[in-house]
């Protein structure tokens, strides 16, 4: 039985549109601002960001085309190098990249909530498992109410997830757009920020190309690249598209312009919103200051409700997209056999959507998800360097499908961005060597944890 082809470009443009719109930008500014050290250099980080995330996604795009079933990474790292390769991809996913993104995003909602209801206290940690504190209170119901009642949509109504998923899209991308609108029309600005003299609190020296203006550039072009990540969203859901090789690479490119361009206006809003810069560089909630010093108190209100609906409508599209992930490896017989199971009414992974929800709700319960997600962010990158020049090493080895889609400007994109992300790694790596090491640890138990598997379905077989 195969999964059904419920999305259309705007469904695909809504799920990338979702995915990439997080809530890294109201906090993100704040500290490229402290590294760049100075206005223009910030927008030419968000600029250059913009081009890095789309020349990944021209790469995997490419990918999508060529192997349209859901998966993302796990399917291409499986058809090009290894299925072993492909497993540390999942294994990476199913720890921490879906699983423990959807339990932080579930938490943030709640968090957020509690600004407009003070009453909603966090509770004490119950108990303790090997000195890791297991908590359980109105925070741990609320946010695993949503993740269980998202799955459940997912499973029994998926065309109604994704009305609801591009329902709440929708009111993303008014938020956004209606800031940006009435930041502009009414907002109280400070166009002095932008001058290249600017000589006001902190006084930063006059803009010009050099040394330290290219180094401040490149360690802000960090953290900016965590706030444009989601634009492979749409490949792990591939098989789900009803045109692939129309719709995937024409969804992600506009999508990423569209964000691009979002992101720059929200910073000349962001940048010219205080009368002071230092307010801005020492916040990390620079989202709802820049709202407070644009519009007043109604600004705060308004940008605290938006980053609850924001939180909302990333929250389905995690699910959606990870859930894929497992099906497609019990699928290929290298996780539990129950995950491909696929619902005889509804057409959807029911099986690997109630189990990632249960597994979510484990982190949910655990005092500091957070960290899980640094763990892992070495490991992610190493297998996104390789999943992006899969395309390369395809054409090396002459073992292209025929296809009328080409990368444009091949094969300048993935090379530009596999170095870029290297590049990436090595800074986190000399950065923070701990959770660089825990990162490639835990992602290398993965190999065991394969031949467990492997040794398990051989098992299994000669029962039969």
């Amino acid at each position: 039985m195969e999964l059904k082809k419920n999305l259309g470009f705007k469904d695909s443009f809504f799920l990338i549109f979702t995915s990439m719109v997080g809530s890294g930008i109201f906090f993100t500014t704040g500290f490229v601002l402290q590294v760049a050290n100075h206005p223009y250099s910030v927008l030419i980080c968000w600029i250059l960001g913009a081009i890095f995330a789309l020349l990944g996604a021209l790469s995997y795009s490419y990918l999508a085309v060529l192997f349209p079933h859901s998966g993302g990474d796990y399917v291409y790292l499986k058809k090009a190098y290894s299925i072993k390769l492909a497993f540390l991809s999942g294994w990476s996913s199913f720890l921490a990249n879906f699983s423990a993104n959807i339990a932080v995003l579930s938490l943030a909602f709640v968090k957020h909530l509690n600004f407009l209801f003070p009453s909603l206290q966090p509770s004490e940690p119950i108990f303790f498992l090997y000195k890791i504190p297991i908590y359980f209170g109105n925070y741990q119901w609320i946010a695993m109410s949503l993740v269980w009642g998202f799955s459940l949509l997912h499973i029994t109504r998926v065309k109604w997830a994704i009305r609801v998923q591009n329902f709440l899209s929708g009111f993303k991308i008014l938020g956004v757009l209606s800031f940006i609108f009435l930041g502009f029309l009414i907002g109280n600005i400070n166009w002095n920020h932008f001058s290249f003299t600017y000589e006001g609190n902190p006084p930063y020296s006059n803009w010009e190309w050099s040394f330290s203006t290219i180094q401040g550039i490149f360690l802000g072009i960090i953290p900016v690249s965590f706030a444009y990540f989601g634009w492979n969203m749409v490949t792990y859901v591939a098989e789900e598209v009803k045109e692939p090789q129309k719709i995937i690479p024409k969804s992600i490119s506009l999508a990423c312009l569209f964000v691009g361009i979002v992101y720059l206006l929200i910073n000349i809003l962001y940048l010219g919103s205080s009368n002071s810069l230092t307010l801005i560089s020492a916040r990390e909630g620079v989202g709802v200051a820049s709202a407070e010093s644009l519009f007043g108190e109604i600004g705060k209100n308004f940008m605290s409700i938006f980053i609850l609906i924001m939180i909302l409508g990333s929250l389905p599209a995690m699910i959606f997209a990870g859930s894929r992930i497992y099906y497609a490896m019990a699928k290929d017989g290298v996780f539990f056999s129950f995950l491909k199971y696929i619902h005889p009414k509804w057409h959807t992974p029911y099986s690997a959507l109630l189990f990632q929800a249960t597994y979510t709700s484990f982190l949910i319960l655990l005092g500091d998800v957070e960290k899980l997600l640094y763990f892992m962010t070495c490991s992610i990158l190493l297998l996104s360097i390789l999943t992006t020049l899969i395309p390369v090493y395809l054409h090396l080895k002459k073992e292209i499908p025929n296809t009328t889609y080409k990368i444009p400007f091949y094969p300048f994109p993935p090379l530009i961005y596999a170095v870029g992300t290297l590049i990436l790694l090595i800074y986190f790596a000399v950065l923070s060597p701990e959770n660089a090491l825990s990162g490639i640890f835990i992602t290398l138990l993965g190999i065991p944890t394969y031949y467990l598997f492997q040794y398990f379905q051989k098992e299994k077989n000669k029962d039969f």
